[in-house]
């Protein structure tokens, strides 16, 4: 069966207008917190990270090097796989047997939901593990309606491209394999090609896993500490209809009934089975809600035919009431209010996180400034986290800061500092400097000129002349991987 690479009109449309919304939003507000840490991973290029594989540290590098580092360039390309998403939904729409209609409503839902609008305005590894999932799904749609068997290397291509931007996407191929072996359809697994496949993507993933072993499994390290911090079951549960905006929760459940039930798309069955099996691992090992959310592509195209066959009336009601849904998910999910409301308006948090960096910056060079002339070249700039290890390191050269140093994640296997002078705390090191510097000073508190109630506003900043100890000496006690 050929693939065919034509959709309507209106699906086009939609995803270039998702780009268009990213690309005039992006360089609203400043740095995220983590795009401060992927440029510094990829300044430090590897096949590995303590908390991820090295294909997000490579877009920022690559972005860096075209660009210069700035929030406007690192954001075009999350922009675009935003738009190729919502031209995969259209894809996919088509293949489940939607006309021009259904095509236009899956890329317009898929392309300006909350969560992917969230996601796709900042860059991320959760923005490229939607669009490779989602490949995935393609992929895997055309080989269960019948495609010829040599497109299970293209699935193994892109699966082994997720797994070196993101682990979770192993779980995807593993619950699609779940799928297939659970119904009819397992008579696909015969033949060589699904296990080229499968080679194929083992074979791309090979470096990150050699990596993670030659650094004894920090990933697994990670992962326990991110289920420490679950808000649980039913919040995992709770928070799926966020992600679709609310309104988008309907044609998506709509949609996974149709692959599990409707006659005639039971040669799907087994995509239905693949969203219960990732639901229920991700409920019960304490996974982000978001993890689950590359799903919806799928869910929301087979939901968008449902669309298409309402009457006239009702399909206009439906227009409407997702739009207004949409609507409200720009609001929360992009920096399109000023910036003094972002506390308010921020539903994930994470544009708060974009707020107050240059102002971190200047209050640890006035800190820096006051230390005396001949002890600067020593100074060493110790932080709680990557963020403010981030900023100091991508904006602190303009105003003469030395590097940063931290424990926290892949910055404590970049090494201790080589200075021994003075300290300067930034955040959450309390612990630390009681342990090297007992005599430290709390000289001020983080703030912003906006007011935004975000993860650093009120932490202390420390500083110690004279201290007792240095960091190098007790390295080993401030690594946090979480």
């Amino acid at each position: 069966m050929a693939v065919r690479f034509r959709i309507s009109r209106s699906a086009v449309v939609a995803a270039v207008a998702s780009v268009g919304l990213l690309l005039v939003a992006a360089p609203r507000y400043g740095f995220h917190r983590d795009e401060l840490y992927f440029v510094v991973a990829g300044r430090n290029l590897d096949w590995g990270y303590v908390d991820q594989p090295p294909l997000t540290p490579l877009v920022a590098r690559l972005s860096e090097l075209i660009a210069g580092p700035s929030p406007f360039a690192l954001r075009v390309l999350p922009a675009l796989a935003v738009g190729a998403i919502a031209l995969m939904a259209a894809f996919l729409a088509k293949r489940l047997g939607g006309g021009s209609t259904a095509q236009g409503y899956a890329a317009a839902a898929a392309g300006f939901a909350g969560v992917v609008l969230g996601e796709g305005h900042l860059l991320s590894t959760a923005v490229f593990d939607f669009a490779l999932w989602t490949a995935a799904l393609l992929i895997a749609v055309h080989i269960l309606g019948g495609a010829n068997s040599r497109l299970w290397l293209a699935l193994g291509v892109v699966v082994g491209l997720g797994a070196l931007n993101k682990h979770t996407m192993l779980l995807l191929a593993g619950a699609l394999l779940i799928g297939i072996i659970a119904t009819q359809q397992r008579r696909l697994l015969a033949g060589i090609w699904p296990w080229m496949g499968v080679a194929l993507a083992a074979l791309i993933a090979l470096p990150n896993v050699l990596w993670q072993i030659d650094h004894r499994l920090p990933q697994f390290e990670m992962a326990q500490a991110l289920q420490a911090r679950s808000q649980g079951p039913l919040a995992f549960a709770l928070f799926q209809p966020l992600l679709l905006s609310i309104v988008l929760a309907v044609p998506a459940a709509i949609g996974w009934w149709r692959l599990a039930r409707a006659e005639e798309l039971r040669v799907w069955r087994s995509l239905a089975i693949v969203y219960v099996v990732l639901f229920v691992v991700f409920l019960l090992t304490g996974g982000k809600a978001y993890y689950i959310a590359p799903m919806y592509s799928l869910l929301l195209a087979s939901g968008a035919i449902w669309f298409e066959e309402l009457r006239l009336p009702a399909r206009r009601w439906m227009a409407v009431v997702t739009g207004l849904g949409l609507a409200i998910g720009v609001v929360i999910s992009l920096p399109v209010m000023p910036i003094s409301s972002a506390s308010t308006f921020d539903a994930t948090g994470e544009l708060g996180e974009t707020v107050g960096w240059p102002e971190l910056v200047d209050q640890v060079s006035a800190l820096y400034g006051a230390i005396p002339v001949e002890l600067r070249s020593e100074t060493v700039i110790f932080t709680g986290s990557y963020g403010e290890a981030g900023a100091i390191d991508i904006l602190g050269p303009a105003v003469g800061l030395p590097s940063a140093n931290s424990g926290h994640n892949n910055y404590f296997l970049w090494g201790p500092p080589d200075a021994h002078g003075p300290i300067i705390g930034v955040g959450y090191v309390k612990d630390v400097m009681d342990l090297v510097c007992p005599g430290y000073e709390t000289v001020a508190s983080i703030s912003n000129p906006y007011g935004v109630a975000n993860e650093e506003a009120g932490l202390p900043l420390y500083l110690c002349l004279e201290p007792d100890a240095q960091l190098s000496g007790v390295w080993e006690s401030v690594k946090h991987y979480n």
